[in-house]
């Protein structure tokens, strides 16, 4: 009577279940909106430096400044990155959580038993209303990174999801000047 094997009947009534943790275009719009400005203030200021910083030597003092404002289009474009790589999807009931990347490579975990640990990488500072950041779900067959743009996006799932992080894992936390992936 069934013409599929066993273990693909298993799998795709387990896809049923699972629900896909992403972010909304509307986050995904506010984040280019508030890194453009920030990046546009950056380039400005450094338009402004080299201009009148010839005359005024002590307008120097903002070029570091200058680069770390331009700096934050960097680290949204890696993040934006990082988001398209791969689509995750968990499953609330059983803790179940699927990695599909873009490269063809599967990873399917369970987030109670196969999760050793869970770091998180935070920005030292908010870019306007965002804070850029990752965590990183270290596994017995690996790592997944998980942008902070998906944890910042309001579905209830998400939310299950990162609860789910914080009550059984103690999250080492360590913030970086710009938090690549």
């Amino acid at each position: 009577m069934m013409t599929a094997p066993v273990r693909t009947v298993v799998a795709h009534s387990r896809m049923h279940s699972l629900q896909l943790l992403d972010t909304s275009p509307s986050l995904l719009s506010k984040a280019a909106r508030s890194t453009m400005v920030t990046a546009g203030i950056g380039a400005l200021l450094f338009l402004l430096i080299l201009i009148i910083g010839f005359k005024i030597k002590i307008l120097w003092i903002a070029f570091p400044l200058s680069l770390y404002l331009f700096g934050q289009l960097f680290v949204y474009s890696n993040h934006i990155k990082a988001l398209r790589k791969q689509r995750l999807y968990f499953d609330p009931q059983q803790g179940d959580v699927f990695v599909q990347q873009t490269d063809g490579k599967e990873l399917h975990f369970n987030i109670f038993h196969d999760v050793k640990s869970v770091s998180e990488v935070k920005s030292v500072q908010k870019n306007r209303d965002m804070l850029y950041g990752y965590y990183k779900l270290h596994l017995r067959q690996g790592q997944v990174v998980i942008p902070y743009l998906i944890e910042q996006n309001p579905e209830p799932v998400n939310k299950q999801f990162f609860d789910c992080l914080q009550a059984n894992f103690r999250i080492v936390v360590e913030s970086r000047l710009f938090p690549i992936i």
